[in-house]
């Protein structure tokens, strides 16, 4: 199956440190492909480069053959690429399917106040039904008109990724979505990704410490350290990985 995101060479530097170091990776269109590595080692950043929330010093990004690496984070966002973050960012004063309406702005942005109030065209109300349809596949919808910000924390990465879905995206950015979470609340969310994930056809990328997170989700997992790339394959095989092991000793769980 034929690439749908392909990075070569990426580096970004923060003053004379290299969070990322000449990454080179391609996503299969479908896949679901998990990212590991040592606090520091650039997970995140790779993700702030793909959504274009930092830019590259050297390299490239593309999307189904476009390439991303100049694009505003706006435009980034319209050709299908949608994320979660480490610490959840939902609008605390939105109601919970008002926060995941936002998420839908892309196929109507004109539409969501009116939406949100009840003063809806067809179209609108569209956008606000699928939004309660995600609710309800997530286990929200008897949180719909609750506040955000009053959310348990394991509902609110479940929230966040239900506003990401809200978007259609062709590549769904998973950062931590299992950090924090009790651990019986871990299971169900591998499973639901996992639903979603055939149902959808959607391609998923999932940062995560958690490492029986990622084996339960991912057939390849790539390993970074330092920036760099030290490993990139099989899930069991990345597992037992000498080099893997010494990086992650004691923070992969």
């Amino acid at each position: 199956m034929a690439a749908l995101l392909e990075v070569g060479g990426l580096t970004v530097r923060f003053g004379g440190v290299a969070a990322l170091s000449g990454i080179d990776l391609a996503v299969r269109e479908g896949e679901l492909l998990g990212v590991i590595g040592p606090n520091g080692a650039g997970k995140s950043t790779l993700f702030d480069c793909l959504t274009r929330r930092c830019g590259p010093q050297e390299g490239s990004m593309r999307l189904a053959g476009e390439d991303l690496t100049r694009l505003p984070a706006h435009l980034v966002a319209d050709r299908g690429i949608a994320r979660t973050f480490q610490n959840t960012a939902l609008f605390p004063g939105l109601s919970v399917r008002e926060n995941v309406m936002t998420g839908a702005h892309r196929h109507g942005r004109a539409g969501f106040w009116a939406a949100a109030l009840g003063r809806a065209t067809a179209e609108e109300r569209r956008l606000r039904a699928g939004a309660d349809a995600l609710l309800d596949r997530f286990g929200l919808a008897d949180y719909a008109d609750h506040p955000a910000g009053g959310l348990p924390y394991g509902l609110t990465k479940w929230a966040e990724i239900a506003r990401a879905l809200a978007s259609e995206p062709r590549l769904l950015l998973l950062d931590e979505p299992a950090s924090g979470l009790a651990p019986g609340e871990v299971p169900a969310l591998a499973h639901l990704i996992s639903q979603i994930h055939r149902e959808r056809g959607v391609t998923i990328i999932v940062v995560e410490h958690h490492m029986d997170f990622v084996l339960a989700l991912c057939r390849r997992i790539v390993c970074l350290e330092r920036g760099r790339k030290i490993a990139d394959g099989p899930a069991g095989a990345v597992r037992q990985d000498p080099a893997v092991t010494a990086a992650c000793m004691g923070v992969i769980r």
